[in-house]
C-alpha cells in the first residue's frame, strides 16, 4: 500500500513522544556523551535494555552484540533476537519488553527490522515502551527505522535506493518524519531533498552525521555528538545554497513548528558582498 503518514498527536506534543524519548544515530562510533544519554533515558545504569541487532541480517546473534552498552557501564543488557514472526508475536517473547527502560536497535539494513518485526506484538510493544516514557534508539539502519518514513527501505543491499514501493514505513516514534543517516560520510547530504521531500511535500526530513545524535523529548529534539545535523522542508531559511539546514551540537529544534528553538553559539553568515568588496570584485 502506497506510504501514508501517521496522523501527528492530538495532545500537547505532535510529532516526538508524549513521556518518552527517541534517540537518533547517524552511525559510525558513538562517543560517551551519546552513550549516556541513552542510557539515561532508559532510567540509568540498573535499567534493563534491550539491544537488537536484526538489521544486521544474521541468523544468529554476535557474541558481541549489546557489549558496547555494558561498556559503558549499563549493568542489565539483554539482546533482542528472533527472525520468526510467529515468536516476534508472542506473548512469550514480548514479556521482556514491559520491563526494559530503553531498546536499541542496531545498524545494517532497515528491511531486516521490518520483515522480522513489523506489525508483531515486539512492534506495538516497543512503541508502547516508549509511550510510559521509555526510550528507543539506533544508528544508522536503526536511526531510519525510528522514523515514519522509511528512507533507502528497498529489500537488497543497495542502500541508494531512497523509496521502494511496499518499504516505504517505518517504526514511527517521530510522527511524520523520513530520517537519513551517515550523510557527509557517504556524501548523502542533498539526498532527502531531491528525493523524497518532492513525492511527500508535508514530510519533515532529518539526518546526521556519524558520531551524532538527535536526542528528542516531545517535539524538541536536541543535537548531541561530535559532527552536525539537517533539516529539509523546515519553516527556517536553509543554508545558503543548500536544500537543508544545518545544526549543531547544543542547538535545540521544534520538530512540530519546524523551526530552531535555539543556537548553543551564534554563527553569522557571511554576506558575499562584503567578500567581493574585499578582493575588489
Amino acid at each position: 500500500s502506497p506510504f501514508v503518514a501517521r496522523p501527528l498527536a492530538t495532545g500537547a506534543v505532535k510529532v516526538g513522544p508524549a513521556k518518552g524519548t527517541v534517540i537518533v544515530v547517524g552511525g559510525g562510533s558513538m562517543g560517551p556523551e551519546i552513550f549516556k544519554a541513552f542510557i539515561d533515558a532508559a532510567g540509568g545504569p540498573d535499567a534493563l535494555i534491550l539491544d537488537v541487532p536484526n538489521a544486521g541480517g544474521g541468523d544468529s546473534v554476535s557474541p558481541n552484540a549489546g557489549q558496547p552498552w555494558r561498556n559503558a557501564g549499563a549493568k542489565n543488557v539483554v539482546v533482542l533476537f528472533t527472525k520468526d514472526r510467529k515468536i516476534a508475536d508472542s506473548d512469550s517473547f514480548t514479556a521482556i519488553i514491559k520491563k526494559a527502560g530503553g531498546v536499541w536497535f542496531e545498524g545494517g539494513r532497515q528491511f531486516h527490522i521490518v520483515q522480522d518485526y513489523g506489525g508483531t506484538k515486539t512492534e506495538r510493544e516497543i512503541m508502547a515502551l516508549v509511550e510510559r516514557g521509555g526510550v528507543v534508539g539506533g544508528s544508522s539502519a536503526g536511526a531510519t527505522i525510528l522514523g515514519d518514513y522509511m528512507v533507502r527501505g528497498a529489500p537488497s543491499n543497495d542502500n541508494m535506493i531512497m523509496r521502494y514501493p511496499g518499504y516505504e514505513r517505518a517504526f514511527g516514534y517521530l510522527r511524520n518524519v523520513g530520517i537519513d543517516q551517515h550523510v557527509v560520510a557517504r556524501s548523502r547530504l542533498p539526498d532527502l531533498a531531491d528525493s523524497i521531500i518532492p513525492r511527500y511535500p508535508n514530510l519533515l526530513g532529518i539526518s546526521e552525521d556519524e558520531g551524532t545524535a538527535w536526542v528528542v523529548r516531545g517535539d524538541t529534539g536536541r543535537i548531541i555528538g561530535r559532527n552536525k545535523a539537517f533539516v529539509y522542508n523546515g519553516k527556517d531559511a536553509t543554508d545558503s545554497g543548500s536544500p537543508f539546514l544545518t545544526l549543531h551540537p547544543g542547538d535545540r529544534y521544534d520538530l512540530n513548528a519546524r523551526r530552531v528553538l535555539s543556537r548553543a553559539i551564534q554563527r553569522t553568515p557571511v554576506k558575499l558582498d562584503l567578500i567581493n568588496s574585499m578582493f575588489g570584485k
